[in-house]
C-alpha cells in the first residue's frame, strides 16, 4: 500500500513539474535579464518595484526608482555593518537594529540621483521594476546625518565616511577603467 502512496505521490510531481515549465516561461518571457541575475556583488545598483495603481505607470516608475535608489543604501550600509559593530564595540557603545536603521536612512539621504540602467514592466499583475546605480554620494550630508546619531561615536562616524569613500572610489574607478581612461595622464604622461 505504501508503495502505491509513494507511486501516485511520485506521479502527481512528475506531472505537476511538467506542467509548470511552459506557465514559467510564459512568466519569463520578455524579461530582462538583470530581473533574473544574481546581482548582489553590484553594491551600488538597487532593484525595487511598485504596482501600477489606477493605471498610473509614471507615478509607479517615480516609486520604483526611490525604492530602488534606498536598495543602494540599504546594500552599502550591508557591507560596512562589520565596521559599524566592531567600531561601537571597541568604543563600548551601543549597536543594535534601530541604530542601523538611522545609518541607512543617513546614507541614503547622502545619496546622488540614480541613473536608470532598466525598467521591467511585468504583463501579469502590471508590476514596475526599476534598476538604478548611483554614481555619487554628498561627503557632507553623510557626515551630518552621521553626527545626528547620538549613541554613534566619532571614530564610528569616521568609518562609516571611509567605507563610503572606497566604495565610490572603487566605482569611479570601475567606471574610468570601462571608458578606457589614460591614468598617465593624471600623472603628466603622454
Amino acid at each position: 500500500m505504501s508503495r502505491r502512496i509513494a507511486f501516485i505521490l511520485a506521479s502527481a510531481f512528475i506531472l505537476g513539474a511538467c506542467s509548470s515549465g511552459p506557465k514559467q516561461a510564459v512568466f519569463l518571457q520578455d524579461m530582462p535579464s538583470w530581473m533574473v541575475q544574481d546581482m548582489s556583488g553590484y553594491t551600488t545598483q538597487g532593484i525595487d518595484s511598485s504596482h501600477v495603481i489606477d493605471g498610473q505607470v509614471q507615478r509607479s516608475e517615480v516609486i520604483a526608482r526611490d525604492r530602488a535608489r534606498f536598495r543602494v543604501a540599504i546594500h552599502i550600509a550591508d557591507k560596512l555593518k562589520a565596521t559599524y559593530t566592531a567600531s561601537q564595540n571597541a568604543h563600548q557603545k551601543p549597536y543594535d537594529d534601530a541604530i542601523f536603521n538611522q545609518i541607512i536612512q543617513a546614507i541614503a539621504a547622502s545619496l546622488g540621483h540614480g541613473v536608470q540602467l532598466g525598467e521591467y514592466v511585468n504583463p501579469n499583475n502590471e508590476e514596475v521594476f526599476m534598476l538604478v546605480q548611483v554614481n555619487f554620494y554628498d561627503q557632507a550630508k553623510l557626515q551630518a546625518a552621521l553626527e545626528k546619531i547620538k549613541p554613534l561615536a566619532s571614530e564610528t562616524i569616521q568609518q562609516i565616511a571611509a567605507g563610503m569613500k572606497k566604495i565610490f572610489d572603487e566605482l569611479n574607478l570601475e567606471n574610468a577603467t570601462k571608458n578606457h581612461h589614460d591614468f598617465t595622464k593624471d600623472r603628466g604622461g603622454r
